[in-house]
Protein backbone atom coordinates (compact mmCIF):
# COMPACT_ATOMS: atom_id res chain seq x y z
CA UNK A 1 0.00 0.00 0.00
CA UNK A 2 1.25 3.43 -1.37
CA UNK A 3 1.83 6.08 1.13
CA UNK A 4 0.54 8.26 -1.69
CA UNK A 5 -2.83 6.54 -1.64
CA UNK A 6 -5.67 9.35 -1.26
CA UNK A 7 -7.35 9.86 2.02
CA UNK A 8 -10.45 9.94 -0.10
CA UNK A 9 -12.10 6.49 0.64
CA UNK A 10 -15.07 4.92 -0.69
CA UNK A 11 -17.80 3.51 1.85
CA UNK A 12 -17.54 -0.36 1.83
CA UNK A 13 -13.65 -0.43 0.13
CA UNK A 14 -12.27 -4.21 1.24
CA UNK A 15 -8.71 -3.65 2.12
CA UNK A 16 -6.18 -6.43 1.36
CA UNK A 17 -4.42 -8.50 4.94
CA UNK A 18 -1.38 -6.76 3.59
CA UNK A 19 -2.78 -2.86 3.65
CA UNK A 20 -4.45 -3.91 7.05
CA UNK A 21 -0.76 -4.97 8.14
CA UNK A 22 0.94 -2.20 7.01
CA UNK A 23 -1.50 0.15 8.52
CA UNK A 24 -0.79 -2.07 11.97
CA UNK A 25 2.99 -1.68 11.38
CA UNK A 26 2.64 1.74 11.02
CA UNK A 27 0.25 2.63 13.87
CA UNK A 28 2.89 -0.25 15.71
CA UNK A 29 6.22 1.42 14.93
CA UNK A 30 4.70 5.25 15.97
CA UNK A 31 3.55 3.98 19.66
CA UNK A 32 7.06 2.39 19.96
CA UNK A 33 8.51 5.80 19.49
CA UNK A 34 6.18 8.35 20.70
CA UNK A 35 4.92 5.94 23.39
CA UNK A 36 0.80 6.97 22.36
CA UNK A 37 -0.83 8.49 19.05
CA UNK A 38 0.09 5.73 16.15
CA UNK A 39 -3.95 4.93 16.09
CA UNK A 40 -4.49 8.26 15.21
CA UNK A 41 -1.58 8.76 13.22
CA UNK A 42 -1.90 6.14 10.44
CA UNK A 43 -6.29 6.99 10.18
CA UNK A 44 -4.89 10.32 9.31
CA UNK A 45 -2.29 9.01 6.97
CA UNK A 46 -4.00 6.64 5.20
CA UNK A 47 -7.48 7.90 5.06
CA UNK A 48 -9.28 5.79 7.13
CA UNK A 49 -11.02 6.15 10.44
CA UNK A 50 -9.70 5.28 13.91
CA UNK A 51 -12.35 2.87 14.84
CA UNK A 52 -10.95 1.12 12.09
CA UNK A 53 -7.22 1.27 12.70
CA UNK A 54 -8.26 0.39 16.29
CA UNK A 55 -10.11 -2.69 15.02
CA UNK A 56 -7.47 -4.04 13.13
CA UNK A 57 -4.61 -3.20 15.46
CA UNK A 58 -6.99 -5.30 18.04
CA UNK A 59 -7.02 -8.25 15.39
CA UNK A 60 -3.50 -8.35 14.91
CA UNK A 61 -2.81 -8.58 18.65
CA UNK A 62 -0.32 -5.69 18.29
CA UNK A 63 0.37 -4.17 21.94
CA UNK A 64 -1.94 -1.22 22.83
CA UNK A 65 -0.43 2.17 23.19
CA UNK A 66 1.47 2.99 26.59
CA UNK A 67 -0.32 5.68 28.31
CA UNK A 68 2.29 8.75 28.56
CA UNK A 69 2.92 8.68 32.41
CA UNK A 70 1.70 12.00 34.27
CA UNK A 71 4.10 13.71 35.61
CA UNK A 72 4.03 13.65 39.35
CA UNK A 73 3.02 17.05 40.71
CA UNK A 74 5.95 18.51 42.76
CA UNK A 75 5.43 17.19 46.48
CA UNK A 76 3.93 20.18 48.71
CA UNK A 77 6.74 21.52 50.90
CA UNK A 78 5.93 19.61 54.89
CA UNK A 79 4.79 21.84 57.31
CA UNK A 80 7.79 23.00 59.30
CA UNK A 81 7.25 20.45 62.40
CA UNK A 82 6.50 22.26 66.05
CA UNK A 83 9.64 21.98 67.51
CA UNK A 84 10.97 23.55 64.30
CA UNK A 85 9.14 26.37 64.55
CA UNK A 86 10.03 26.96 68.70
CA UNK A 87 13.74 26.89 67.59
CA UNK A 88 13.34 29.28 65.21
CA UNK A 89 15.12 33.19 67.20
CA UNK A 90 12.63 35.24 68.07
CA UNK A 91 12.87 38.79 69.49
CA UNK A 92 13.34 39.19 72.86
CA UNK A 93 9.94 39.20 74.51
CA UNK A 94 8.01 38.10 72.03
CA UNK A 95 5.84 35.27 73.03
CA UNK A 96 2.95 32.93 71.74
CA UNK A 97 -0.74 32.91 73.10
CA UNK A 98 -0.40 29.76 75.31
CA UNK A 99 3.37 29.77 75.74
CA UNK A 100 4.78 28.01 79.03
CA UNK A 101 7.20 30.53 80.99
CA UNK A 102 9.41 29.53 83.79
CA UNK A 103 9.70 30.83 87.02
CA UNK A 104 12.96 32.60 85.69
CA UNK A 105 11.32 34.46 83.21
CA UNK A 106 7.96 35.57 85.35
CA UNK A 107 10.85 37.14 87.94
CA UNK A 108 12.51 38.79 85.01
CA UNK A 109 9.24 40.34 84.46
CA UNK A 110 8.06 41.27 88.01
CA UNK A 111 12.14 42.60 88.41
CA UNK A 112 11.50 45.05 85.35
CA UNK A 113 8.30 46.23 86.50
CA UNK A 114 9.67 47.06 89.87
CA UNK A 115 12.51 48.49 88.14
CA UNK A 116 10.71 50.80 86.11
CA UNK A 117 8.08 51.85 88.40
CA UNK A 118 11.33 52.86 91.21
CA UNK A 119 12.46 54.90 88.47
CA UNK A 120 9.78 56.38 86.96
CA UNK A 121 6.73 56.23 89.43
CA UNK A 122 4.43 54.15 87.31
CA UNK A 123 3.78 52.56 83.73
CA UNK A 124 6.19 49.43 84.56
CA UNK A 125 3.13 46.70 83.53
CA UNK A 126 2.26 48.79 80.24
CA UNK A 127 5.95 48.60 79.81
CA UNK A 128 6.52 44.78 80.79
CA UNK A 129 3.60 44.20 78.72
CA UNK A 130 5.45 45.23 75.25
CA UNK A 131 8.69 44.73 75.71
CA UNK A 132 8.11 40.49 77.00
CA UNK A 133 5.19 40.22 74.83
CA UNK A 134 2.43 39.34 76.91
CA UNK A 135 -0.92 40.71 77.87
CA UNK A 136 -1.16 43.43 80.82
CA UNK A 137 -3.23 40.92 82.54
CA UNK A 138 -0.63 38.71 82.66
CA UNK A 139 1.54 41.42 83.99
CA UNK A 140 -0.98 41.75 86.77
CA UNK A 141 -1.66 38.37 87.46
CA UNK A 142 2.51 37.46 87.75
CA UNK A 143 2.65 41.00 90.14
CA UNK A 144 0.07 39.91 92.49
CA UNK A 145 1.50 36.24 92.76
CA UNK A 146 5.10 37.73 93.14
CA UNK A 147 3.77 40.40 95.92
CA UNK A 148 4.85 43.32 93.90
CA UNK A 149 2.43 46.45 93.69
CA UNK A 150 1.81 48.20 90.14
CA UNK A 151 3.13 51.24 91.19
CA UNK A 152 6.27 52.89 93.60
CA UNK A 153 6.07 53.51 97.16
CA UNK A 154 6.67 56.79 95.74
CA UNK A 155 3.98 57.51 94.38
CA UNK A 156 1.72 56.16 97.22
CA UNK A 157 3.80 58.45 99.65
CA UNK A 158 3.17 61.55 97.11
CA UNK A 159 -0.16 60.89 96.72
CA UNK A 160 -0.79 60.26 101.35
CA UNK A 161 1.18 63.77 101.24
CA UNK A 162 -0.98 65.52 98.95
CA UNK A 163 -3.99 64.43 100.99
CA UNK A 164 -2.94 65.35 104.09
CA UNK A 165 -1.94 68.44 102.66
CA UNK A 166 -5.07 69.62 101.43
CA UNK A 167 -6.81 68.44 104.64
CA UNK A 168 -4.42 70.77 106.41
CA UNK A 169 -4.81 73.75 104.11
CA UNK A 170 -8.42 73.37 104.64
CA UNK A 171 -8.67 73.35 108.36
CA UNK A 172 -6.33 76.27 108.40
CA UNK A 173 -8.25 78.06 106.25
CA UNK A 174 -11.42 77.79 108.87
CA UNK A 175 -9.34 78.63 111.80
CA UNK A 176 -8.13 81.85 109.66
CA UNK A 177 -12.04 82.35 109.18
CA UNK A 178 -12.61 81.93 113.00
CA UNK A 179 -9.84 84.03 114.16
CA UNK A 180 -10.73 86.78 112.14
CA UNK A 181 -13.46 87.89 113.49
CA UNK A 182 -13.63 90.35 115.50
CA UNK A 183 -14.33 90.65 119.42
CA UNK A 184 -16.57 93.69 118.62
CA UNK A 185 -18.60 91.24 116.30
CA UNK A 186 -19.31 88.98 119.02
CA UNK A 187 -20.52 91.47 121.38
CA UNK A 188 -22.92 93.26 118.95
CA UNK A 189 -24.25 89.36 118.17
CA UNK A 190 -25.14 88.31 121.69
CA UNK A 191 -26.42 92.06 122.01
CA UNK A 192 -28.82 91.49 119.98
CA UNK A 193 -29.79 87.76 121.07
CA UNK A 194 -30.59 89.15 124.70
CA UNK A 195 -32.84 92.30 123.08
CA UNK A 196 -34.86 89.05 120.96
CA UNK A 197 -35.38 86.78 123.95
CA UNK A 198 -36.84 90.01 125.92
CA UNK A 199 -38.90 90.79 122.72
CA UNK A 200 -40.16 86.92 122.96
CA UNK A 201 -40.92 86.85 126.30
CA UNK A 202 -43.13 89.91 126.19
CA UNK A 203 -44.88 88.27 123.63
CA UNK A 204 -45.43 85.14 125.25
CA UNK A 205 -46.98 86.70 128.28
CA UNK A 206 -49.24 89.18 125.65
CA UNK A 207 -50.37 85.90 124.03
CA UNK A 208 -51.02 84.43 127.47
CA UNK A 209 -53.39 86.92 128.58
CA UNK A 210 -55.23 87.11 124.91
CA UNK A 211 -55.70 83.30 125.52
CA UNK A 212 -57.07 84.18 129.17
CA UNK A 213 -59.52 86.89 127.89
CA UNK A 214 -60.63 84.72 124.90
CA UNK A 215 -61.35 81.47 127.54
CA UNK A 216 -63.60 83.77 129.71
CA UNK A 217 -65.46 85.24 126.88
CA UNK A 218 -66.44 81.55 125.56
CA UNK A 219 -66.81 80.33 129.03
CA UNK A 220 -69.73 82.92 129.51
CA UNK A 221 -71.62 81.84 126.66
Amino acid sequence: MSTTTKKASTKGIRYTDAQKKEVVDFATTYNASNGRGGQSKAAEKFGISQLTVATWLKSSGAPKAVKATKTPKAAKAAKAPKAAKAAKAVKAGQSKLGSRYSDEQKKELTDFVASYNEANGRGGSSQAAKKFGVSPLTVVAWLKVAGVSGSSNKVAKKSSKVSVGKKAAKATKVAKKVNGTSSNDVSAKLTSLLSLSSQIDKAEAELADLKAKFSSLRASL
